[in-house]
């Protein structure tokens, strides 16, 4: 009786001893269940902190948040963003590192490191890090082009522009490699391989601003001033419509106005580089208002309004400039040409001889002194400003063409 009543209290002991560490583990997990519900919560925070640009608020619920769950890998890569976006790239680097689980390693850790690389001037090793990235997700954009900005900080277009060829294959319809490639084209001289691309990224992206505004400065630097012209004055049709969208918006407005102010200035140079010199008037036209105090703009205007045959405009624009900015070696050379055009030969050269000894103008300068002797039948004096422009430079067109005379003269002989 005395055994089995020992039996039986024996296993009473040992259930409410299972029941007790039962408990306790059951405490331990429910902790564990906390913990980490606590650190997904501060994780929610930190990245709202972080999407709104509040990086102080970010860092301490990050560390809260690690506190929490130390291994929280999720944590340590916000927490790398977060020191980058406050300027510490080597603790945000030693976060990343954290990140990184090399049993199964994340495309996002490794572009961020190479992020940290990049701040720590070692563009090499980014340029790596960015591979890694790429590898794992071969046709994440934002890493192609990561891995292209690498080359190209390294000075090495050549390779951005293999991979682009090589990833547009893949993907010919991704609008921001064709730019992409097209940006590097333009910044090496490829200027026509740019305007395909940029022209075949626009069909792809219609209303895409920045896109027309690249062409257009490539049509710019390859000198084909009428395509250029057309799209900056397409440009700032564009946006006096958008204007019109946002009628309540002032500073939308102001930069709008801004924008639309540098596309007229662009087209009224580009017609004018054309030889479309009444369009040119047209647009300098409509930034008379905007830069009537510019002297500039108006020697602009004028040259177009020269060109144009309209001797009076161009001598008004002329004398407009060199009022704004007395002494103005380009209004003076405008309103000498002005002069010579209208038939005022003494007047012209009176002028002309103002800005004789300007470096930038003075073989030209000298050219139309030599011009104006001859409509007033000084021939000597025109046969000695000749020279002087000659003297001043062999190259000019001036030179080669009295050498070619002179030429024919002793063939003649």
């Amino acid at each position: 009786m005395l055994k089995k009543t020992t039996v039986t209290a024996a296993i009473v002991f040992l259930g409410i001893l299972t029941g007790c560490n039962t408990h306790e583990q059951a405490k331990k997990n429910a902790n564990k269940r906390w913990h980490k519900a606590s650190a997904q919560i501060r994780l929610s925070l930190a990245q709202q902190h972080y999407n709104s640009g509040k990086y102080k608020e970010a860092e301490k619920k990050l560390e809260e948040c690690l506190k929490s769950n130390p291994k929280m890998l999720e944590a340590h890569l916000l927490y790398g963003k977060v020191l980058l976006a406050m300027d510490e790239p080597i603790k945000a680097l030693r976060e990343l590192i954290k990140a990184n689980d090399p049993n199964n390693p994340s495309a996002q850790t490794w572009y961020w490191m190479g992020v940290a690389k990049e701040h720590l001037k070692q563009p090499e090793e980014a340029c790596s890090f960015y591979k890694n990235a790429m590898y794992i997700e071969p046709e994440n954009t934002e890493y192609i082009l990561a891995v292209v900005q690498s080359y190209n900080t390294q000075g090495k277009p050549e390779r951005a522009i293999e991979l682009l060829q090589q990833k547009m294959r893949i993907r010919p319809r991704d609008v921001s490699l064709k730019v992409a490639s097209a940006d590097i084209m333009s910044r090496i001289g490829r200027y026509e391989q740019a305007i395909d691309l940029y022209k075949n990224a626009m069909l792809l992206a219609d209303d895409d601003q920045s896109i027309a505004e690249s062409l257009a400065y490539c049509y710019v630097f390859s000198d084909k001033w009428n395509e250029a012209a057309e799209v900056f004055s397409e440009l700032a049709n564009d946006l006096e419509k958008n204007k019109a969208e946002h009628d309540t918006d002032k500073g939308t407005h102001l930069r709008i106005d801004k924008q639309k102010e540098l596309y007229l200035q662009m087209a009224a140079l580009s017609y004018m580089k054309s030889g479309q010199y009444d369009r040119a008037i047209k647009y300098y036209g409509k930034l008379s208002v905007e830069k009537r105090d510019d002297a500039e703009f108006w020697v602009k205007m004028g040259q177009s309004a020269l060109g144009a045959g309209l001797t009076k405009s161009a001598l008004k624009c002329g004398q407009k400039a060199n009022f704004l900015h007395p002494g103005y070696p380009d209004a003076i050379l405008l309103i000498g040409c002005a002069q010579y055009s209208a038939g005022q030969y003494e007047q012209a050269e009176q002028t002309f001889n103002k800005i004789s000894i300007n470096k930038e103008h003075q073989a030209f300068v000298w050219m139309m002194r030599g011009r104006c002797y001859e409509q007033l039948g000084q021939i000597q004096k025109a046969e000695n400003a000749y020279k002087k422009a000659v003297e001043i430079d062999p190259e000019s067109e001036l030179g080669k063409y009295l050498a070619k005379s002179k030429e024919n003269n002793l063939q003649s002989k």
